[in-house]
């Protein structure tokens, strides 16, 4: 079973799939293999303009990586749906995605605050007013990477080859 993807160009739609996925994978070098993990993530888009936020403990892996070298790649997406092929051997996966490419920084004063509030609001379904204690900020480090690049795709597919009823 083959699949074919689509560009997503349309802002709207690029503006959904940052509010709809979940997770976003940050990718950072990590010598000869690269260190990804799975983080919650805040967002802000201005046109092409990309910038996404990621909190983290003051200390571990990631952060040591990110002094060594802030290049970093990114990847999140949204399942729609899994297609089983007619023999059962087969399987392909509908969804939306964004990867890209970037650099990654540690922010602080009023860009943590921004950060941070653009990550719990992305997550809190009652889009309460959010105040933070200082204390709070203090135990955390917020990272903000800027895209250089990124690109939108739809994976769904071929309508030839989905199987229906007959």
């Amino acid at each position: 079973m083959t699949g074919k993807d689509t560009v997503i160009t349309d802002i709207a739609e690029v503006e959904k799939l940052l509010r709809e996925a979940r997770i976003c994978r940050l990718a950072l070098n990590n010598g000869d293999y690269p260190y990804i993990i799975p983080m919650c993530f805040g967002y802000m888009l201005e046109g092409n303009h990309l910038e996404l936020y990621f909190h983290s403990a003051p200390r571990g892996q990631k952060l040591e990586l990110i002094k060594k070298n802030n290049l970093a790649g990114f990847e999140m997406d949204i399942l729609t749906d899994i297609v089983k092929g007619e023999n059962g051997c087969s399987v392909s996966a509908i969804y939306d995605c964004m990867t890209g490419t970037g650099s990654v920084e540690i922010i602080n004063g009023i860009e943590k605050l921004t950060g941070l509030t653009k990550i719990i609001s992305k997550y809190d379904e009652e889009k309460q007013d959010h105040k933070f204690s200082e204390q709070a900020l203090n135990s955390m480090v917020l990272i903000k990477l800027t895209a250089d690049s990124f690109n939108c795709r739809r994976h769904e597919v071929a309508e030839e080859e989905i199987d229906l009823p007959g």
